[in-house]
């Protein structure tokens, strides 16, 4: 049955644990996070960066913190990166109402993130100690106005800079996400038709962390809404 059921794979969506080490750096991505607090999953950029982020909207309250655990390779120094944006730094507009701090174990990182620049950029925060290889990590939300966070990144290369001209191909690279389809291994969800409902299905099963192959029998995706139907979603 499994062979015949890999016959009409045509994609297979994967998502790494929410923190994973590759040599000396270790990326965090923000939707990952085991717990979101206050925070929400964001949508808004993912054709520009590859992926959602996180977004405190709080009406000016400041939201819960987003909290995950993070494994390190070893103990040490580590310079803290977070890819952010100043948003309303588009219209020139003083003042910063989506600033956020990192906590590493309960202990802010010196830097305040969401303050500068209007384009999404890896923000360059302090250099930290971390003294446990199995740490602690939140998104702590100052002012409840927006704040944005796309991802968090720990170099114990401390001369290191992220690459900001092509974040998603880095950052599936970082992931160690196939640009193929994978047709072995197991996996905690599998998805079968790539209609509106199997591909929101699948892509809201592995932002949430499950490993998810989508099976589709088609050379395009979409089912009645595909251009061989073209059924819009109004019907």
């Amino acid at each position: 049955m499994r062979k015949r059921i890999f016959l009409f794979v045509i994609s297979i969506f994967f998502i790494a644990h929410p923190a994973l080490a590759q040599d000396d750096i270790v990326f965090v991505e923000a939707e990952s996070f085991q717990n979101s607090g206050g925070w929400k999953i964001d949508q808004q950029f993912i054709d520009q960066m590859g992926s959602t982020f996180l977004l405190a909207h709080g009406l000016g309250e400041p939201v819960a913190d987003a909290e995950t655990t993070v494994n390190f390779p070893q103990k040490g120094k580590y310079k803290v990166w977070v890819r952010t944006r100043d948003w309303v730094a588009t219209w020139n507009s003083p003042g910063s109402p989506g600033k956020f701090q990192i906590m590493v174990n309960n202990k802010p990182v010196e830097t305040v993130f969401g303050i500068e620049g209007k384009e999404w950029h890896w923000q360059e925060g302090a250099v930290i100690e971390i003294d446990k290889k199995s740490s602690t990590v939140k998104i702590h939300d100052l002012t409840g106005f927006e704040g944005r966070c796309d991802a968090i990144l720990f170099s114990a290369d401390i001369g290191f800079k992220p690459n900001n001209a092509a974040p998603a191909g880095w950052r599936r690279k970082l992931l160690r996400v196939s640009e193929t389809p994978v047709l072995k291994g197991k996996f905690d969800l599998v998805v079968v038709g790539g209609g509106i409902a199997g591909m929101t299905t699948a892509i809201t099963a592995s932002r949430l962390g499950l490993t998810v192959a989508l099976i589709h029998n088609r050379s395009v995706w979409g089912g009645n809404a595909s251009p061989e139907s073209r059924v819009g979603f109004a019907g």
